[in-house]
């Protein structure tokens, strides 16, 4: 069955990831699990059968049918168990919704991090008596989804367009521009691509801060690091469809940016996991 397991995961790493790339997401883990405590580490490791924390990184892009959570009432009309969403709402103030209404009736489907906060609160009251693949489950989404938040491309703004950036832009220079998802560019292009490095190298490179700025990157719980992502990443949406990015103007611009919410959200990832596993 591992061996099964392990020939899709080779499979699935060829194909374009919906959120962060792999490596992306492996480095987000791999930051994460140098900031574990020991009590924490000690139950990742045993949770997850041994392996490290980015082996498992992007299984909630690989399975993603598979990753069922529970939205929590009975609604009017569909199931209550819905795919785990990887994008979350903010009104206009950038401030995330907690649930989402939408003409009188509640709708939290699409809020990652409703879905987030449940999931950690249930991990935190069981995780010693949980079912094994439930456990595993709930981990998944917490690593997978923490990171996911962090992503420029995975909120949307109500009442501001554009929200999402699945349009394409035309990325390059000069006469190689290429047509390109902006989602796409911010999920699989802007980091990775540029740098030789393996996960563990870029996590070696990325976690560069003091103990001190950790403590205030870490400031608050995941709806005050949704809102920061939300205002830090909407002046990223100047770009339309159809626009023309200079490739190496923009890599210039936003590339530290980018990597910078990939070292926070290891850290935000590693504070989440000590608060649960204690």
């Amino acid at each position: 069955m591992k061996h099964i397991l392990t020939t899709i995961i080779a499979l699935l790493l060829a194909s374009t990831a919906s959120a962060w790339s792999v490596r992306e997401h492996a480095t987000v883990a791999q930051i994460a699990e140098r900031h574990l405590t020991p009590k924490a580490k000690e139950l990742v490791c045993k949770y997850l059968d041994g392996r490290p924390m980015a082996y498992y990184a992007s299984h909630a892009d690989f399975f993603r049918n598979e990753m069922i959570v529970d939205i929590g009432f009975e609604p009017e009309e569909g199931s209550r168990r819905v795919v785990f969403p990887h994008t979350f709402h903010v009104d206009k103030n950038f401030n995330p919704y907690r649930d989402i209404v939408k003409k009188g009736e509640r709708k939290p489907h699409g809020n990652m991090l409703y879905h987030l906060e449940r999931i950690a609160k249930g991990l935190a009251e069981n995780h010693a008596t949980m079912n094994d693949s439930v456990r595993l489950v709930h981990l998944y989404l917490v690593i997978h989804g923490i990171g996911d938040m962090h992503s420029p491309m995975h909120m949307r703004f109500i009442g501001r367009e554009p929200s999402l950036g699945t349009y394409k832009v035309l990325f390059g220079k000069g006469n190689k521009k290429r047509p390109v998802s902006y989602h796409g560019l911010w999920d699989a292009r802007m980091i990775s691509t540029i740098h030789p490095w393996s996960y563990r190298d870029m996590a070696e490179l990325f976690d560069i801060y003091t103990e001190k700025e950790i403590k205030r990157f870490c400031k608050g719980d995941i709806y005050d690091w949704g809102k920061e992502v939300a205002v830090a990443s909407f002046p990223l949406r100047e770009y339309q469809e159809g626009d023309e990015i200079d490739e190496i103007a923009y890599r210039r611009k936003y590339q530290q940016f980018g990597e910078e919410l990939l070292t926070k959200a290891g850290y935000r990832l590693a504070k989440v996991l000590n608060q649960i596993l204690k």
